[in-house]
């Protein structure tokens, strides 16, 4: 079965040190040197993968001429407690994003690049570009948001988690001010589940090293596309001074089952996925994501779920076409074969729910409150995408839907804002009948899909906030259930 990849990656190149060094002539001892460039290149560039995902990264140093060698002996490390490198090969073991360095050392030199990555759950949506690494003075990058799905999407919401280094604007471009680290969210408005995509962006300053080439720039950066459509892509080269310079490309692709690229960059999607798109000039590589779109796809319901340790979940699957140009579904007969999956990753702490045959999800009474993982329906067919709905560990079970109870209303706004400072907060919230009557008897219990951000005190029954980041509570009694996002700042 092929990965789940509701989660795609892109982009440009990871460089981020350039060392200068003199040869001393020892024979004569006079002031004559040979000047001397390298840098270090990440080639498999910025990334988004999912935590069941690993992911092998490929380094190479650039010489003055622009004569590329595969970098050998790099240490290869990543920030925030993502995860773990076993050579060059990255296992995550958390979420959240964080920055890739790799360093290498050249004639006496420590050379260093760094790539950001992402490490996140599927969305009920996807964004391309999914990362981003760029320069200051190299322009903007529009961020393309595709939902392919049952719900109403009133729109999409884009916020910079640091305007000083990256901002974007309403219609989700991206403009770069400063070196640094950030990360873009882009919100759907009106859909439930997990509605938010986080990309995460790192700005290098343009390097000063004379190079023949520093910067290779892709358009489009990232491209949706549907199997057996084609597209031309276009690439440019660019000097230390930021000027654009005269190049001859070689194009290639990371994954031609999804899509091939000929010499002149003409992209065809092949089969479903996303792969990457690459452009190199005098040993810098330039990168842009291809998201290759299903003609038919599976939607699993509920698309989130959080479950109670030992308690069970019953989920759905439905199959839909997919109208190439609106990206409206039309639901259809279940092809035959369907078979349902909860990946494992072989450490039993974070192999955490099984699922039978039907789609009933149990999760493990040993499991830890606050984990997450995913369950998907596929059939046998590389045409057809698999759906995959969010499991997330609560410290809380729904029970059973008191009689009459219809739906869940919440007094006040459904998106909460708070320090994370502030102390507990509660929630009002009522289980009501289709008339919004209160229904006698019928409590709402709370769940957290991120104890990290915010968690329940299950005897005041608020809402704690517990670190910076986005929560989503889940309010239920029984199968009734709505959600409120809280997002906790320093």
């Amino acid at each position: 079965m092929k990965k789940t990849q509701l989660i795609v990656a892109l982009l440009i190149m990871g460089i981020t040190l350039f060392i200068g060094c003199k040869k001393k002539n020892d024979d004569n001892n006079n002031n004559n040197s040979s000047a001397t460039a390298a840098a270090l290149v990440i080639k498999t560039g910025a990334q988004s993968i999912s935590p069941d995902e690993k992911l092998t990264y490929e380094a190479q140093v650039v010489d003055s001429k622009g004569n590329a060698t595969a970098a050998t002996g790099v240490t290869w490390s990543v920030s925030n407690n993502l995860g773990a490198f076993s050579g060059n090969v990255f296992t995550p073991s958390a979420s959240g994003a964080g920055t890739i360095t790799a360093k290498v050392t050249v004639n006496g030199k420590e050379l260093t690049a760094s790539v950001p990555v992402g490490i996140y759950l599927p969305a009920v949506f996807t964004v391309v570009p999914s990362a981003v690494i760029w320069s200051t003075g190299a322009g903007t990058i529009p961020l393309n948001a595709v939902y392919l799905g049952t719900g109403s999407v009133s729109g999409y919401t884009y916020t910079s988690s640091n305007t000083a280094v990256a901002t974007v604007d309403a219609s989700g471009i991206i403009s770069f001010v400063a070196p640094g680290e950030c990360v873009i969210t882009v919100t759907a408005n009106g859909l439930s589940g997990n509605n938010k995509v986080v990309v995460p962006v790192l700005v290098v300053g343009m390097p000063s090293v004379t190079l023949p080439v520093v910067r290779v720039a892709v358009n489009p950066v990232g491209k949706d596309m549907f199997r057996g459509e084609t597209a031309t892509f276009t690439a440019k080269a660019y000097n230390s001074s930021n000027a654009e310079v005269s190049s001859t490309f070689t194009w290639a692709t990371q994954d031609p089952a999804i899509a091939t690229v000929d010499a002149n960059g003409v992209v065809t999607a092949k089969g479903l996925g996303n792969t990457i798109i690459t452009a190199t000039a005098s040993g810098i590589t330039g990168q842009a994501e291809v998201n290759v779109l299903p003609d038919t796809t599976i939607i699993v319901t509920p698309i989130m779920a959080s479950i109670g340790a030992g308690s069970s979940k019953q989920f759905t699957a439905q199959a839909y076409t997919v109208n190439k140009t609106t990206k409206s579904l039309s639901a259809i007969a279940m092809p035959a074969g369907l078979t349902w999956e909860v990946p494992t990753t072989g450490v039993p702490i974070f192999d955490i729910a099984n699922v039978n045959a039907t789609g009933l999800v149990t999760v493990k009474s040993s499991a830890t409150i606050g984990l997450s993982t995913v369950v998907i329906a596929h059939v046998a067919s590389p045409t057809i995408a698999e759906g995959a709905g969010l499991i997330m560990v609560s410290d809380c079970n729904c029970g059973t839907t008191t009689p009459g109870v219809d739906h869940i209303n919440v007094t006040g706004s459904t998106t909460i804002n708070v320090s994370l400072t502030a102390g507990p907060f509660t929630i009002n919230a009522t289980a009501v009948d289709a008339s919004n009557n209160p229904v006698a008897g019928a409590t709402v219990k709370m769940c957290s899909d991120n104890m990290a951000v915010a968690s329940i005190d299950a005897t005041s029954n608020t809402v704690v906030p517990a670190g910076p980041g986005t929560a989503v509570i889940t309010l239920c009694n029984g199968g009734i259930s709505t959600t409120v996002t809280v997002n906790v700042t320093f």
